[in-house]
């Protein structure tokens, strides 16, 4: 078979470019320049700017106090509400007790040993009258 000779000529014609480094494009230069990052590194600048940056350092500050007091007072609420429930516990138990014991019954049993008995007959009402003075 025959060789393709031109197309070897061409290819040894056209000489080779070399690699270019990609560099950043006018408009990404542009859009640094106008967001003044470079430029917020002089000493003039951040002099200027001091007052903002410790307001800014003031607010992050109270911010994050601001959560932690706020998730102590929820563990402080939480716990009120452990001890609520048990004293409501508490509570129903203890008048559950003292309406069991206020009972006649309850109470003919507890005074027995002190040798007091249950009146029979119901009590009488005393009256009494005022004499008119003259």
């Amino acid at each position: 078979m025959a060789e393709n000779k031109i197309k070897e000529k061409e290819a040894e014609q056209q000489p080779e470019e070399p690699v270019k480094k990609k560099r950043p494009s006018k408009q990404a230069r542009n859009f640094i320049r106008f967001m003044g990052v470079f430029g917020v590194f002089d000493r003039n600048q951040i002099v200027h700017a001091m007052p903002f940056i410790l307001f800014i350092t003031v607010l992050i500050m109270f911010y994050i106090g601001n959560s932690y007091y706020a998730e102590s007072t929820i563990r402080r609420i939480d716990k009120i509400k452990v001890e609520l429930n048990e004293k409501r516990a508490e509570y129903i138990s203890s008048e559950s007790d003292v309406m069991f014991r206020s009972k006649p019954s309850e109470v003919a049993k507890a005074v027995e040993s002190m040798q007091i008995k249950e009146p029979l007959e119901p009590p009488k009402r005393i009256i009494v009258r005022e004499e008119k003075k003259k």
